[in-house]
């Protein structure tokens, strides 16, 4: 972060820079807006960086960290501890809504892993649905246009 506010230097500049994927770059500084006890447990390997990106969705850091501290001492899976962040309200969700079949959910979580954020996918009737994929922020959001389409955000921008 300090090359990108200091320096006016972009993801891909910094990416460039170090000879990383802007990708890669991009997910390194969504994981600093963590507190710095649950960036403490992935730089020491309690916890990987997956388990850190399910994390960010929480706006309480103390709550972060808490989940965080737990999920390393317990062993929990990067899908327990998004159950968990979710907690009730997206309970209430899926209990509105039908269950998924497991193709759908399997191809969901593997939307996911791909993308490395959150994919919610809804079937409809008659085979029609949506795929929601949320991002944090500009960046993020860029980050996903490439990964999606192959091509730069700035080459439809400008």
């Amino acid at each position: 972060m300090a090359l990108s506010e200091k320096h006016a230097l972009t993801q891909q500049d910094i990416a460039k820079a170090v000879g990383k994927d802007r990708s890669t770059v991009a997910n390194v500084m969504r994981l600093l807006k963590l507190p710095p006890s649950v960036r403490k447990l992935v730089e020491d390997g309690s916890l990987t960086q997956g388990h850190a990106r399910a994390l960010l969705t929480l706006e309480d850091e103390v709550m972060a960290g808490e989940l965080g501290r737990r999920a390393a001492q317990e062993g929990w899976s990067v899908r327990e501890i998004e159950r968990r962040v979710g907690g009730r309200a997206r309970e209430r969700v899926s209990r509105k809504t039908k269950t998924k079949s497991p193709s759908v959910r399997a191809l969901e979580e593997a939307l996911q892993d791909h993308l490395m954020t959150k994919v919610d996918v809804r079937e409809g009737r008659g085979g029609k649905g949506a795929i929601e994929i949320k991002f944090h922020g500009v960046e993020d959001f860029e980050r996903l246009f490439e990964l999606i389409t192959g091509r730069r955000a700035q080459e439809v921008v400008e």
